[in-house]
């Protein structure tokens, strides 16, 4: 994977170079086989990579894997229900393997 974390920031490729992007802006990260797609409020970023690589490089403490295919910040978590999560106006399903977790991390995020 092209992607580096630099202090607070992914350096992300985008066009012919890399584009700083700070990992708080992040909002969530999708997964499609071997691309992945970052999305930031303003912007996504389409790479060339395995959501296992961003899920082994992201703090544990602010990202948390949901499902196979979606990392989503705690950040913008705005409601948690049975089976469905929603961030930043989207709603994402939660695999039942990523619920309890979820729940844990969810209670005793600040």
């Amino acid at each position: 994977m092209e992607t580096l974390i630099q202090r607070n920031e992914l350096m992300l490729p985008h066009g012919p170079g890399f584009e700083r992007v700070p990992l708080e802006s992040i909002q969530y990260i999708e997964s499609d086989r071997r691309l992945c797609k970052v999305f930031t409020a303003n912007k996504s970023y389409t790479i060339y990579a395995s959501i296992r690589g961003f899920e082994e490089m992201l703090s544990k403490a602010n990202f948390l894997r949901i499902h196979k295919r979606y990392i989503v910040a705690m950040d913008y978590v705005i409601f948690i229900g049975k089976a469905e999560i929603k961030v930043a106006g989207r709603a994402f399903p939660v695999s039942r393997k990523a619920k309890v977790a979820l729940q844990e991390m969810f209670l005793k995020y600040k």
